[in-house]
């Protein structure tokens, strides 16, 4: 069997596995995912509040709808199938995109250093819309880049992920333009154009641009100015999500080497100094047997976001630029089609993977201990519960705490109707869905075991 087969089997089987864990774990939970489960029922509807990522919300919540419209009333089975519609959605990109590529090394290397960099080291919070928005742009570019004809189905499908992107997420601000340019590329660059594909590769090059026109829309004039300027700000935090600066350290000295001395690709050096990181990665989670705050964590994977996404950008022009004529004349891109060259750099990218699954499996085992932790207070007690006097306020638990989402983690998680509510902390301010003494009325919904 290839190896890139090989590689390519192993990774879909390990990303869908990790898709039904982190479903039953409840991951969609997170932070924002307890406060979407609650409206959910609440409303018995999509909880759709921000219009410039309607389309990206709407899909991943396809699979609680539609149990809420079949009766579904227990919470758990609810919030599991709220993660599994999350989660779900970039991965079925990603698998398409993988399936694309199974039999080129370099375009999967590529693509599998793009899950280990990206995908999985800023996926926690999955409720992100940018974790869909960033499928979307790899899976266009993959097909485009390896598109040899212009045809209706390529074609039908750049149209539906062009109108899914149309309302994803802010950074089709430049990947919208960006993967339009490249689809008109690739209609001029292939001779032969059928009318009805054709027409569909047009269409779907104007959904880029109108992913471009509402982002710019959304950015000129936020939901809340205070909270675009804080979300600016933690772009500059990125430094703080240890997997990613971990394996993007191991990407950029593959990249550099490449830049200065391509021909060394063939060998081991480049590919030992970058396993470093690889290896500091896969022991990360033994950080959490010091003291200090430098050690995976769920809350620090938002804060890579941003930088993430220009890496994204980033792989899409080089692997552009990699299948064009133009790949010929540097130095970097034309080493990579060398066997041996591509044979080491598909090696690395599943090493890349491999890498990060031990800082994810503790981060979610973290989340079940947290989870447990939460499900116990509230159920061990009635009324209002002050936060300091729960182990949430203590660590390591109070590193997965967002002081607003207590009340509707408190209310998500109830067995009955008499059980606590979970205050935010004393010194806590801010703007909160409802007051911990006043929860939302959810009727039948409760959290069944």
């Amino acid at each position: 069997m290839p190896t890139t087969t090989v590689a390519y089997r192993a990774t879909v089987g390990l990303l869908w596995t990790l898709v039904l864990w982190h479903s039953w774990e409840c991951r969609g939970l997170f932070v924002d995912g307890s406060a979407f489960l609650v409206q959910i029922a609440r409303r018995e509807w999509f909880f759709d509040f921000y219009n410039p990522r309607l389309y990206a919300m709407i899909v991943g919540q396809v699979p609680i709808i539609t149990a809420v419209f079949l009766g579904v009333t227990d919470l758990h089975l609810l919030a599991q199938l709220l993660s599994l519609g999350l989660f779900a959605v970039p991965t079925a990109l990603y698998h398409l995109a993988l399936l694309r590529v199974k039999d080129d090394p370099v375009l999967l290397a590529a693509l599998l250093a793009v899950i280990g960099v990206v995908f999985m080291t800023t996926s926690f919070f999955i409720v992100g819309e940018y974790n869909t928005a960033y499928a979307i742009g790899i899976a266009v570019a993959v097909r485009l880049v390896t598109a040899r004809e212009l045809t209706v189905a390529d074609g039908a499908f750049l149209v539906a992920v062009g109108l899914l992107g149309i309302r994803a997420y802010e950074v089709m601000l430049y990947l919208g333009p960006l993967l339009a340019a490249m689809i008109l590329w690739t209609v001029y660059r292939i001779p032969v154009r059928p009318i009805v594909a054709t027409l569909l590769y047009v269409i779907a090059s104007l959904a880029f641009l109108g992913g471009l026109w509402v982002a710019a829309d959304s950015l000129i004039h936020p939901f809340s100015q205070d909270h675009l300027s804080r979300t600016a700000a933690t772009a500059l935090d990125a430094w703080q999500n240890v997997q990613f600066d971990l394996a993007m350290g191991a990407a950029l000295v593959i990249s550099g080497w490449a830049v200065l001395r391509p021909q060394d690709l063939s060998g081991r050096r480049p590919y030992v100094f970058a396993g470093i990181f690889l290896l500091l990665l896969a022991l990360s989670p033994l950080l959490v047997l010091t003291d200090s705050l430098v050690r995976p964590h769920a809350k620090s994977q938002y804060t890579a976001r941003s930088i993430a996404g220009l890496v994204i950008a980033t792989v899409i022009v080089l692997m552009w630029l990699y299948t064009s004529s133009l790949g010929a004349r540097f130095a970097a891109l034309a080493a990579l089609r060398r066997p041996e060259v591509s044979r080491r750099m598909l090696a690395f990218g599943c090493l890349m993977v491999i890498a990060v699954m031990p800082s994810n499996i503790y981060l979610t085992l973290e989340w079940r201990s947290y989870l447990e932790t939460v499900r116990s207070i509230v159920r061990n007690n009635t009324g209002v519960v002050p936060f300091e006097s729960t182990p949430l306020a203590r660590r390591p638990l109070e590193t997965l705490v967002e002081s607003w989402i207590l009340p509707s983690q408190s209310l998500a998680l109830r067995s009955k109707r008499t059980d606590g509510i979970i205050a935010p902390p004393r010194n806590f301010n801010s703007w909160q869905p409802f007051p911990p003494a006043e929860p939302y009325p959810l009727g039948h919904y409760m959290w069944r075991d």
